[in-house]
């Protein structure tokens, strides 16, 4: 596999541009005697040959990838690539020093020529350092984004299947009320049956939505709360007070089937012990809490369920969805988004 590298040639010639101009300023200060012409041709050749060892690097990269892969062979990879530029700018200052020298009859200082050959090997570096530089920063991001990306696709299958776990129970439990009804009451039987109706509409309808407003949400509770009501009668009881802001705002479709089921699940629902269930806000949050009359056995209960709610949130917006449990009230704060 070969790495496309990042940068591009525009910007990466643009940079060696400058570097150029600054190159041409510090040999003016160590060599101030010579005349314009040999400063303007030697920062000509010097940028030809930027450019040509800028390309080398690309080259020798592209090659050496599929070779000695960066993942694979990160040590044996940079070294050999530093080498092979190392040559390449050896020959490619001697050959820019030869010409200074027989062309322009230029007076290089002493010092300037014994570390000619630190000066190229430090300029191998450099070039290097930008290209895995740059190449290390890019794939490290574009690893960041895919494992953000599948986390949430997990956080996304873990909420679909504790969604269509949930579905079953409760279809089980409308179902065996729905059976009761129909010769003790045929009315309330349809009128049950077209709330059903209307609840598993609304979860096929929205099922591939990330969000919806809590205006429609708290149309499907509507429906939901009807099938509740008719199950459990005065032992449950749900209270909604918010404000008409609050309900432009949006939230995961059944996030309140899931936390409304999650409460009647593991709590006590009777005429003697109702479950009272309030919804409201605060602070951009939406607040469900309920009593706490525990059960003492819940069935098909793996305590994951608001777990995988939060891994969602948390990847919709990044706020948290917060639980605060006490011995007499359970309240889980989602973030209206």
């Amino acid at each position: 596999m070969s790495y496309a590298y990042p940068i591009s040639r525009k910007k990466m010639y643009l940079t060696l541009f400058v570097m150029n101009i600054f190159l041409m300023f510090f040999r003016y200060l160590i060599i101030p005697n010579e005349p314009d012409s040999f400063h303007l041709s030697i920062s000509v050749a010097s940028l030809v040959g930027f450019w040509g060892l800028w390309e080398f690097v690309l080259f020798i990269g592209t090659i050496l990838e599929k070779r000695l892969p960066i993942k694979l062979h990160p040590n044996r990879r940079i070294i050999i690539q530093v080498i092979a530029t190392f040559v390449l700018c050896t020959l490619y200052g001697n050959g820019l020093f030869r010409l200074s020298i027989n062309h322009f009859d230029a007076r290089f200082p002493p010092s300037l020529q014994e570390i000619g050959y630190l000066l190229y090997f430090l300029l191998s570096v450099v070039l290097n350092l930008i290209y895995f530089g740059t190449l290390y920063f890019f794939h490290w991001k574009k690893d960041l984004v895919n494992l953000a990306n599948m986390q949430r696709e997990q956080a996304i299958v873990k909420y679909d299947a504790l969604r269509n776990q949930l579905n079953p129970h409760f279809l089980f439990n409308a179902l065996t009320s729905l059976n009761s009804l129909i010769f003790d009451n045929p009315q309330l039987a349809s009128d049950f049956l077209q709330q059903l109706s209307k609840v598993y509409r609304y979860v096929l309808q929205h099922k591939e939505k990330e969000t919806v407003s809590l205006s429609t949400e708290l149309d499907f509770v509507d429906n939901y709360t009807f099938l509740l009501k008719t199950r459990f009668g005065s032992g449950i009881e749900i209270d909604i007070n918010l404000s008409e802001e609050a309900k432009e705002k949006g939230i995961v479709p059944a996030t309140l089937q899931i936390l409304i089921e999650n409460a009647v699940k593991h709590n006590i629902v009777s005429s003697a012990n109702p479950l009272v269930i309030s919804i409201t806000e605060y602070n951009s949050y939406l607040l469900l809490g309920n009593n706490v009359n525990r059960k003492a056995q819940v069935e098909t209960s793996n305590k994951q369920g608001l777990e995988n709610l939060k891994s969602l949130y948390s990847y919709l917006i990044d706020k948290p969805i917060d639980i605060v449990e006490t011995n007499e009230k359970f309240t889980v704060k989602i973030p209206l988004i």
